[in-house]
């Protein structure tokens, strides 16, 4: 899942993930990896192209740890996230 918040301007990634050597029945609370990414001050771009480009930052750090931590039963994930719009 991926999440903007219009108001802040940081993107969140969640992805569920249970590490290669834990056991999801003895967690207190879901495993997950989460990555967050945000821009602070001016860009070159704004809009839909500036969304787009945290959010697309933040999928691949996710992405990314979800193969270092060799989740168990690992979704089936994207190559890429469907891409934002002005409106």
């Amino acid at each position: 899942m991926a999440r903007l918040d219009r108001e802040s301007g940081i993107s969140y990634v969640y992805v569920p993930c249970v590490p290669r050597d834990f056991r999801a029945e003895d967690a207190s609370e879901a495993y997950a990896v989460t990555a967050e990414a945000s821009v602070v001050g001016d860009g070159r771009v704004s809009g839909a192209a500036l969304r787009q480009v945290v959010t697309d930052f933040a999928y691949q750090v996710a992405v990314h740890t979800v193969d270092l931590a060799q989740c168990q039963g690992r979704p089936s994930l994207p190559v890429k996230l469907p891409r934002y719009a002005d409106r």
